[in-house]
C-alpha cells in the first residue's frame, strides 16, 4: 500500500493556487485544508478571493470561513485546529492538499519546533495602546531591534509588529534568529509523504493579473464589504490589504482606491516570494502549470 501524501501549495497572492489545488484535487479525488490566514474568516469574502461557490463545489474544502474575526487566530492556533483534521483526512483518503499564501501558518502547521513564548497579557495591552497613540514609533522600535525581521515584515500589519516586539521583549532576542529554527524543523505528520510546491510568478504578469482582480473585487462591492465592517477596524484579522484602505483614507476616490490596493497587494506578493525564496527544499512551477506536471514530478 503506497504511503500517504501531503502536497502543499505555495504562491504569492493572485498566482492562481486555487485554481491550481482544485485541478490537483479532483485528479487525486483528494480535499483541500485552506492555509491562507484570512480566507479561514467568515465575515471576510470579496476583499480576500474566496473561492466561488462554483469552485467550493468542485472539492471538498476545510478552512473557508470556519473562523470569525472576533476569535482571531494566529499561526500556532491554526495549527493546533488544522493537524487533527488534516491527520483524518489523510488517514480517510490517502492525499491531502494544503493551499495558501501565508507562509508562517503552512510553517506552523506542517512542521515542530520549539515553541515560542506565550503572549504575555499585560505586555500586549501595553504595545497594543502604545500602536494605537503612535504606530510609527513601534515600527521604528522594531526596525531598530531585529531589523531583519522589519526588513520583510508588514510594518502596516500591527499584530505582525506588536509580536514580534513582544516575543523580543520576553527572551530579549531578535525574532527572526529565533524563526530560523523553523529551518531545522522536522515534518511534523509522520509515515506520508510531504511535496511542497510553489508558483513562481512573472512578477510583470502577476502585476497585471492584481491590477484586473482588484478592479474585479471593487466591481463585486468590495467598498460596500468593507464599510459594512468599519466598526471593527481595529480589529487583528482588518489589518488587511483590501480593507484598511477603506479605513486610513475615508475620502479616497475609487481610481486612488484601485491604486493603493493594487499597490499594497503587490507589495504583500513580494513579501510571500521573499518568504519562499528562504526555503529552498520548496520547487517552482510558473504560473499556469497544468496539474499534470505536478503528478509527473
Amino acid at each position: 500500500m503506497s504511503r500517504p501524501q501531503l502536497w502543499m501549495l505555495h504562491g504569492p497572492t493572485a498566482s492562481g493556487k486555487t485554481a491550481l489545488a482544485i485541478a490537483l484535487a479532483q485528479a487525486l479525488r483528494a480535499p483541500i485544508v485552506n492555509c491562507d490566514a484570512r480566507q479561514l474568516y467568515r465575515e471576510l469574502s470579496i476583499g480576500v478571493a474566496r473561492p466561488s461557490e462554483e469552485e467550493l463545489a468542485a472539492a471538498e474544502h476545510w478552512g473557508i470561513a470556519s473562523h470569525s474575526i472576533h476569535a482571531p487566530l494566529t499561526a500556532m492556533s491554526y495549527a493546533q485546529w488544522a493537524r487533527p483534521i488534516v491527520q483524518n483526512l489523510l488517514t480517510q483518503h490517502g492525499n491531502v492538499i494544503v493551499v495558501g499564501g501565508s507562509g508562517l501558518y503552512a510553517r506552523a502547521l506542517l512542521y515542530a519546533w520549539d515553541a515560542l513564548p506565550a503572549a504575555d497579557p499585560a505586555l500586549r495591552a501595553e504595545l497594543e495602546a502604545q500602536w494605537q497613540q503612535d504606530p510609527k514609533a513601534l515600527q521604528a522600535q522594531l526596525q531598530a531591534l531585529d531589523p531583519l525581521y522589519a526588513a520583510e515584515a508588514d510594518l502596516q500589519n500591527s499584530r505582525r509588529v506588536i509580536r514580534a516586539l513582544e516575543i523580543i521583549t520576553l527572551t530579549g532576542t531578535p525574532y527572526s534568529a529565533q524563526r530560523t529554527q523553523e529551518k531545522a524543523a522536522q515534518p511534523y505528520f509522520q509515515d506520508m509523504d510531504l511535496r511542497e510546491w510553489t508558483i513562481w510568478p512573472d512578477m510583470n504578469q502577476l502585476t497585471m493579473r492584481i491590477q484586473e482582480r482588484t478592479q474585479q473585487m471593487l466591481s463585486e462591492g468590495l467598498r460596500e464589504e468593507a464599510m459594512a465592517l468599519a466598526s471593527f477596524h481595529h480589529l487583528p484579522a482588518m489589518q488587511t490589504v483590501g480593507y484598511r484602505e477603506f479605513y486610513a483614507y475615508p475620502k479616497a476616490t475609487e481610481p486612488e482606491l484601485h491604486a493603493l490596493i493594487a499597490t499594497h497587494t503587490r507589495q504583500y506578493a513580494k513579501r510571500q516570494c521573499t518568504w519562499i525564496q528562504k526555503q529552498p527544499h520548496v520547487q517552482r512551477v510558473p504560473m499556469g502549470v497544468h496539474v499534470d506536471a505536478l503528478l509527473r514530478s
